[in-house]
């Protein structure tokens, strides 16, 4: 372990490929130059013997994490196990649920657990706004979910209004807006004549030029 001469930092050797990676100071913990070399050093340790304390039956437990039960089945049966559970009350809904010694539940159910933390919150805006003196924020309301519309029957030739018009109908032909009866408008554009309307001529503009 000896410093290098180019970075200034300490050079080690790792434990399992025995390469060499460098560390910050002296101080440092690292001994692996890899976390898949740490990983390997660790699967290579020996596992400790362990009783399982739901049956009672002897298991190896790595190291890392060791483990309190032999098997998934042994570590849920203690959990259900009355023995190592507890009455405990709710404190959104008062009532009594079952849960493990060991654990930190404290609301019976996900609701009232969503429930409890909305009260802590509008307390806490609560408390904001008599300190700063103003109105507490509106809060949103619950949003019930109206009964879906019935979707519109299509319209027959008969159904449909007199105030429609037939695409087919000649554009000469309209209904009144206000008594919904027949007039006929002056076709403006029936003859190429109306068409292309004859404006005045414009007499020709001789340009001036100045002469010099």
């Amino acid at each position: 372990m000896s410093p290098d001469p180019a970075t200034g930092q300490i050079v080690r050797s790792c434990l399992v490929c025995e390469a060499g990676f460098t560390v910050a100071n002296d101080s440092s913990r690292r001994v692996y130059c890899s976390p898949a070399c740490r990983h390997q050093a660790a699967a290579a340790r020996p596992p400790v013997a362990r009783t399982c304390a739901h049956c009672g039956t002897g298991f190896d437990s790595p190291r890392i994490r060791p483990r309190t039960y032999c098997s998934p089945e042994c570590r849920l049966a203690a959990r259900q196990d009355p023995a190592t559970t507890e009455d405990r009350t709710c404190p959104a809904c008062s009532n009594t649920f079952q849960a493990p010694a060991s654990s930190r539940q404290v609301y019976c159910t996900p609701i009232c657990r969503r429930e409890a933390e909305n009260a802590r919150g509008r307390a806490r805006d609560d408390d904001r706004a008599r300190r700063l003196g103003t109105s507490p924020a509106a809060r949103p309301t619950a949003i019930h979910s109206a009964a879906p519309r019935p979707h519109p029957q299509p319209r027959t030739p008969a159904s449909r209004p007199a105030s429609e018009r037939d695409p087919l109908e000649p554009a000469a032909t309209r209904n009144c807006p206000h008594c919904d009866q027949p007039i006929t408008i002056v076709a403006l554009l029936a003859t190429p004549e109306a068409a292309r309307p004859s404006t005045g001529r414009v007499p020709d503009v001789v340009a001036i030029r100045r002469t010099p």
